[in-house]
């Protein structure tokens, strides 16, 4: 199953829910076109990863990618939720430490609101 995205504007931060596969290929380079131009309109972003079936190493890359993009212009980028799968590689790879990652979306909101 191919990537699939839906951005949803939650005041002023955005949701990027991902659904399907996050692969090397046409999915990272979706991925990476998307956060670029969310970034361009909102400061904050969240990336809810639970519709996520399959993801590899460049999938892995790609999201470190899209954080340092977002950090390097100012911007937030955060975790929130993820499909079983995805969360035990973050965890195997310690990239949930480096990464704000957040058990659900709905926690993620909460987390911008609460900084805000």
């Amino acid at each position: 199953m191919e990537l699939k995205l839906e951005i949803v504007a939650h005041h002023e931060i955005a949701v990027m829910r991902c659904m399907g596969r996050l692969t090397f290929g046409k999915e990272t380079q979706l991925l990476k076109k998307c956060v670029d131009s969310v970034l361009s309109q909102f400061s904050v972003c969240v990336l809810a990863l639970d519709g996520i079936a399959q993801i590899d190493a460049r999938g892995l890359g790609t999201i470190i990618g899209c954080f340092e993009r977002a950090r390097a212009l100012g911007s937030l980028l955060l975790v929130g939720g993820a499909s079983e799968h995805v969360h035990d590689l973050l965890r195997i790879t310690q990239l949930d430490r480096i990464l704000e990652v957040y058990s659900s979306e709905a926690e993620a909101l909460e987390a911008c609101a609460q900084a805000a």
